[in-house]
């Protein structure tokens, strides 16, 4: 008789495994978890006891829908460590931009508004990555093509990412896992502000010369620009493009640009890691559910997160739309290539005329103690509004520390990206609308008169 463990053990790397296995796999791990969440979070006991669950028998669709407004009104009884609580996290992200810096140092902190526009706050510790890599296909699959690279130059394998590295996200905070331990012995990783002005940031990538180069998939494409116009002169083997939507056409661009570069589009979130990768093709993409559990839907998707021990997500809602196109006994659930995640480029014209743009993603990973919810609006060529949402129950005095934090914060984006002239205000609104059409929240708008 096959036991857990052994049947556990076998899905390490073992492609040959069945549809059926691997769910029989997956659904132990789950009721794993599900007893762990009962013994360790005062909120899965009293969901496990009021739904009657059997913790012997349950699957995910026994539980209800978590989304990021019922984690965040419930994160001390949802967090399993009781030294952790939604106020520990927010000191600690109030105190703290290192993203090498550890929660009690050991604990990986991440925060994002992601798509929803909310702030949440993810918590990872090294059982839990252990986890998922264990049994994470895409982690396999993204090492084989690292590993076929052969650097351009002797030594450690080059990597830049070009994103937003002044805090806890998720893209610098893979950054600086592969700056310790063994990894940093094979690797030379390097993060490249994406908020920099864009001179120096091709000044600096032609001094590093990157194997491997990854980030957003719009900043990459400004980046494949500065290539063609001749400005940029670099040659990584491998492109990684990540954060937005990454079409067949932007895969085509980006390996134009540089020289004929493999190209790959890595899918993943803050919530749950890596997600999926492209396949060949470039239209479609295969997911990564070893340990995740994935419930598709017209306009959402469930997810089932079955390593994150820490914070147990059960079935937590995300506006992505997935779509499935493997037959269901497949091994592997193949999708078609995401809709939705891109946002607007906000772009200002600067104090000498030129025009450059603040990434989506460095808005998108303000943190300010206080504040729930943020948009950005354009409404002038060198202007835009901020409206904020605050937590229910601040003082006057606290909304008032709030509106000053995210203004320091604004100022400072725009002092690093030589955009000090640009002007803008931050009102206190008591909600921010979703889009009238797409019934979406929109991170960035342009309110400019047309």
């Amino acid at each position: 008789m096959t036991t857990a463990k052994t049947t556990v053990n076998s899905a390490n790397g073992d492609d040959k495994l069945s549809r059926t296995q691997l769910e029989m796999i997956k659904l132990e791990k789950f009721r794993a978890l599900a007893r762990y969440a009962q013994q360790n979070s005062p909120y899965y006991a009293q969901i496990i006891s009021d739904f009657g669950i059997n913790l012997a028998t349950c699957a995910p669709t026994d539980f209800p829908v978590l989304t990021k407004a019922i984690l965040m009104a419930n994160y001390d009884n949802i967090v399993t460590d009781k030294r952790i609580s939604k106020q520990v996290v927010a000191d600690f992200l109030t105190r703290s931009s290192d993203p090498k810096e550890l929660l009690f140092n050991e604990i990986i902190v991440m925060h994002t508004s992601g798509t929803s526009g909310e702030v949440g706050y993810f918590l990872y510790t090294r059982r839990d990555y252990r986890r998922m890599r264990r049994g994470a296909f895409s982690w396999r699959r993204a090492w084989r093509a690292i590993s076929q690279i052969r650097p351009k130059r002797i030594g450690r394998m080059r990597v830049a990412f070009f994103g937003a590295i002044g805090g806890h996200y998720a893209g610098i905070t893979g950054v600086a896992a592969l700056q310790r331990g063994l990894l940093r012995l094979l690797v030379n990783a390097k993060a490249f502000e994406v908020n920099s002005p864009l001179p120096e940031v091709v000044t600096q990538l032609n001094q590093f010369q990157p194997g491997i180069l990854f980030g957003y998939t719009t900043a990459l494409k400004i980046l494949g620009e500065q290539q063609q116009q001749g400005k940029l002169h670099i040659a990584p083997s491998m492109i990684a493009a990540t954060g937005e939507t990454v079409t067949k056409s932007d895969m085509n661009f980006l390996s134009e640009a540089f020289g004929g570069a493999k190209v790959i589009s890595a899918y993943g979130c803050t919530e749950h890691l890596m997600l999926g990768m492209s396949n060949p093709d470039g239209d479609t993409m295969t997911l990564a559910d070893d340990n995740l559990i994935f419930e598709f839907f017209d306009d959402h998707t469930l997810i089932t997160n079955l390593f994150n021990y820490t914070i147990p997500l059960i079935r937590y809602s995300m506006s992505d739309i997935l779509v499935p196109i493997s037959d269901q006994r497949a091994r592997r659930t193949v999708i078609k290539n995401r809709v939705g995640r891109s946002e607007q480029m906000p772009t200002f014209i600067n104090a000498q005329g030129a025009t450059d743009f603040i990434s989506p993603h460095t808005i998108n990973e303000i943190f300010v103690r206080g504040v729930t919810r943020f948009q950005l609006q354009i409404t002038g060529a060198s202007s835009f509004s901020f409206p904020i949402c605050t937590e229910t129950g601040l003082t006057a005095e606290a909304k008032a520390m709030a509106v000053t934090g995210v203004e320091t914060r604004l100022h400072e984006i725009l002092q690093q990206k030589g955009l000090g002239n640009v002007t803008f205000e931050v009102p206190i609104v008591e909600d921010i609308p979703l889009n009238a059409h797409t019934r979406k929240f929109q991170l960035i708008i342009d309110k400019r008169a047309k």
